[in-house]
């Protein structure tokens, strides 16, 4: 079994402009998500060819196996590119996206990068569990892995600061 970190680290003496922290959204309260939305299979999809980096479209995720796997993951790299002081903007999930996402059975839904807009709305409203801005991506060797987030447990409140790792093996 092989652990893979997907939580970046920030220092003390960082600017807080600079702090980009990986967080798990939710329309449940974060203390009461399924543990089986929080620790769940995920496919890896690699995005980081795709010929728009301003958006994931459904062309760009529509050749993925993201069929009955609960979970994935959306690799572009946006996160990891940032915390090394390329200050690009984050691409944009796009409706079709997600809405392709839905289809295929997806309820978790992790990202190197802010999952915001309209498909977070169309996300949220189907149930998904969202997680932002991993990092190490690129670490993974796997396409399926085991998605371990948790959340800080605050009650009443829909978003939390998160540690994620996935397991492989």
């Amino acid at each position: 079994m092989r652990l893979v970190d997907l939580t970046h680290s920030t220092m003390r003496d960082i600017k807080t402009e600079d702090v980009i922290p990986v967080v798990v959204r939710s329309t449940e309260s974060i203390h009461r998500i399924s543990l089986d939305d929080l620790v769940t299979l995920a496919t890896v999809v690699d995005l980081t060819g795709r010929p728009d980096k301003s958006e994931v479209r459904h062309s760009d995720i529509a050749k993925t196996g993201v069929s009955d796997i609960r979970g994935c993951i959306l690799r572009t790299d946006w996160c990891d590119h940032y915390l090394s002081g390329l200050r690009a903007q984050p691409p944009i999930l796009s409706v079709e996206a997600a809405s392709y996402l839905l289809q295929g059975g997806v309820r978790t839904i992790a990202a190197d990068f802010p999952i915001t807009s309209d498909a977070a709305d169309l996300l949220l409203h189907n149930n998904c569990v969202l997680v932002h801005c991993l990092s190490n991506i690129s670490e993974l060797k796997k396409s399926v892995v085991r998605l371990v987030a948790l959340p800080l447990k605050y009650e009443e409140t829909y978003s939390a600061e998160a540690r994620v790792i996935a397991m492989e093996g």
